[in-house]
This record gives structure tokens, C-alpha cells and sequence, in this order.
């Protein structure tokens, strides 16, 4: 299973996971900073990966939404604003076993909301 991390979270923590041994790219390996949403969408449901993002605007945008169920996107909504580096590094650790499970056992389209304190990952609706 692989996951495809947004530009609203570091190359370096793509990287970092990558580095042990996870399955993990992130957008600036195949888009330019500037891409549509939409587009980035498209591609990462055709090649099957799990989005993860801070960008939680993404699932209350019409056309957002609408490429999130067109192209079956499984996506992970990193909760919490204004956290530190190290926060977001804990957070997506502490998570990562879960996020895996998750990925792999639900159908497509999903929205889950991965808390940044604990670990009681829910599932979010998709905007209509």
C-alpha cells in the first residue's frame, strides 16, 4: 500500500518514513508546487495510493469532493492546527500502524480523521 503525502506536510516526513521502510511518496516527486487538486486526485486514485493531508478544506470542496469519489481515494485527514514539527512527526508515527490496517481492510472512496493526541481514528463523511 502505497501513500502519497500532500503538500501541506514535509517532504522531509515522506522521506523519513521512506527511510524506514515505508511505502511513501510525496507530491513534489510527480506534481509541480501549483497543481490542481483535482488533478492530483485523479492520479492518486488511478494508481490506487492513500492520500495524506492536513488540507481538510479538500472533502468540503465541491470539486474536490467530487475527484475523491470519482477516483475512489482513500485519504487520511491529519487532525490538529498550528502543531510543531515534532508533534506532526508523533502524530503520524503513533498513527501509522492503524492509518496501514485502515488502508488496506476499507473500500474506496474513504475519509478518516487521524486525531493528533491518542489514537481513536475515525471515519469522516465525504462532502456532498
Amino acid at each position: 500500500m502505497r501513500f502519497f503525502v500532500d503538500n501541506n506536510l514535509s517532504p522531509q516526513l515522506a522521506a523519513g518514513m521512506k527511510g524506514f521502510g515505508e511505502d511513501v511518496v510525496h507530491v513534489t516527486e510527480f506534481f509541480p508546487p501549483d497543481v490542481d487538486d483535482t488533478e492530483l486526485l485523479a492520479r492518486v486514485g488511478s494508481e490506487g495510493w492513500c492520500l495524506v493531508t492536513r488540507d481538510d478544506r479538500i472533502r468540503y470542496r465541491p470539486a474536490e469532493s467530487a475527484a475523491i469519489k470519482e477516483h475512489q481515494v482513500g485519504a487520511f485527514f491529519m487532525g490538529g492546527k498550528n502543531l510543531r514539527r515534532c508533534q506532526l512527526i508523533q502524530q503520524l508515527v503513533r498513527n501509522w500502524p492503524r492509518m496501514k490496517e485502515l488502508a488496506a481492510k476499507t473500500r474506496r472512496p474513504f475519509a478518516f480523521r487521524v486525531p493528533p493526541t491518542g489514537a481513536a481514528i475515525k471515519s469522516i463523511p465525504l462532502g456532498d
